[in-house]
């Protein structure tokens, strides 16, 4: 306690007791000797509780709902239950999407109103170039890609490039027409009705119910990702295993107990279940621990939830998005999101491992698993936004290539790839798989029956 004063309830003012003046909570806070923390209101505090958890406690009285979409449903999974309603904002959440053991008997926060609350102080620390040079010497390598800077997403307009025909942006809002845009439920692609008339490649005469696929191929691929999301957890190969046994003995990890590993892919559009649920909100956890949450400042939607789930954000479109995790013992341990642009191009936005996890290759295997499934279906190249202190060590340890700005605006002007700012462009080419004992004519027949491939 620096200083003391009483707040006078009319004016909203403190008396100061050194002085007597009536001075607001910031001179206040300047007055103890604490101008340079410039955050009065968790600093200063009233029957034990801070001038923040007061104001905060005033507007729920006044019922102010800044979301009205999250009333009775989780933030994270947007399904019903017995939720568990936050002391700083109206979000409310499931136990297990949080994630939390048990109700917590005291104030609690979610993460979106710490990340508001002390956004500053992780930023300033972040950016103290002392601190980072020592954070980034002492980190093992693959656990720098996971600690990227805070992200935030591009503005749409600048990579959306309208249809892949007639290179137009414009459409038609109401009605239906040949300026009407229908959007592949696989590669994300916006066609004009009619252009795809004149190429006659389709004629719609109303918007189909359902999915829709611009094509055989994007057909193809969804039809083998479906049955792999039906499958469930696959054992990783033999050589993966290998190479996480070998990063356990170098770390002194005992694994008497045995390692039983395995992977698996999920879309919520495709199969939803409360195991699937389970599965995700471990992910989004996950992200959560790593990243700073990414929230919309017109809709204050996160990002991360909605990629993961595969809905949409205004213009940003998710829903051929899928979610890969890598369980250990039934544990997931490690999680990334992708989505794949007809055979052309897939992209990797985000990929991460459990802070009590890393080091000990799980990120690895789930990058291989992944691009292995790539390789499987053919695609040609793998995009990814990486921050400026991963760059190297997706290039160096991965084979990604930097694209300068031309091509970064090129690409995705074609494909809507996810870009955040600050973070650069990668791509690299997607291997094929080594030949297995299993063959078969049909690629498409091999992928489903053989993806996890040996390296």
């Amino acid at each position: 306690k620096l200083l003391d004063g009483k707040i006078n309830r009319y004016t909203s003012a403190i008396m100061c007791s050194c002085c007597d003046n009536q001075i607001s909570p910031s001179t206040f806070e300047a007055h103890a000797g604490w101008a340079s923390r410039r955050k009065p209101y968790l600093h200063i505090f009233a029957g034990g509780v801070s001038l923040h958890e007061l104001s905060i406690s005033l507007l729920k009285k006044q019922k102010i709902s800044r979301s009205a979409d999250s009333d009775g449903r989780c933030s994270i999974c947007e399904q019903g239950g017995h939720l568990l309603c936050c002391d700083g904002c109206p979000r409310a959440f499931h136990l297990e999407c949080v994630p939390l053991k048990s109700e917590p008997r005291c104030i609690w926060y979610c993460k979106y109103c710490c990340h508001n609350v002390y956004h500053n102080e992780r930023r300033e620390e972040r950016n103290a170039n002392a601190q980072d040079a020592v954070r980034v010497a002492e980190m093992a390598p693959l656990e720098q890609i996971a600690q990227r800077a805070p992200l935030t997403v591009n503005d749409t307009e600048a990579v959306e490039g309208g249809c892949p025909l007639c290179r137009e942006d414009d459409f038609q809002l109401k009605g239906f027409g040949p300026r009407t845009v229908i959007i592949c439920d696989q590669c994300n692609k916006e066609y004009h009705v009619g252009c795809l008339k004149d190429h006659k490649i389709a004629d719609l005469k109303k918007l189909p119910k359902g999915d829709w696929f611009c094509g055989s191929e994007c057909l193809q691929v969804r039809t083998v990702l479906h049955n792999l999301v039906i499958r469930g957890d696959v054992p990783i190969s033999d050589s993966l295993l290998s190479l996480i046994k070998k990063k356990h003995k170098e770390k002194g990890l005992k694994t008497n107990y045995g390692l039983d590993v395995k992977w698996r892919i999920m879309n919520w559009k495709l199969l939803a279940s409360e195991e699937i649920r389970a599965l995700l909100s471990k992910a989004v956890s996950i992200f959560h621990e790593q990243f700073d949450p990414i929230v919309d400042a017109d809709t204050d939607i996160d990002f991360i939830p909605s990629m993961i789930y595969g809905r949409s954000i205004k213009d940003q479109y998710f829903g051929g998005m899928y979610c890969a995790v890598l369980t250990v013992n039934k544990e997931v341990v490690s999680t990334g999101v992708f989505r794949m642009f007809g055979r052309e191009v897939a992209e990797l936005p985000l990929v991460a491992t459990n802070a009590a996890s890393q080091g000990k290759g799980y990120f690895q295997a789930l990058f291989a698993c992944i691009e292995g499934l790539l390789g499987e279906l053919k695609i040609e190249r793998l995009f990814l936004p990486a921050a400026h202190e991963a760059e190297s060590l997706w290039t160096g340890k991965f084979g990604f290539m930097a694209l300068d700005q031309d091509e970064t605006n090129f690409y995705t002007s074609l494909y809507r790839v996810m870009m955040f700012n600050g973070a650069a462009l990668l791509q690299k080419p997607v291997p094929r798989p080594a030949i297995t004992e299993y063959v078969a004519e049909d690629p498409f027949e091999a992928c489903a029956n053989i993806w996890c491939a040996e390296e």
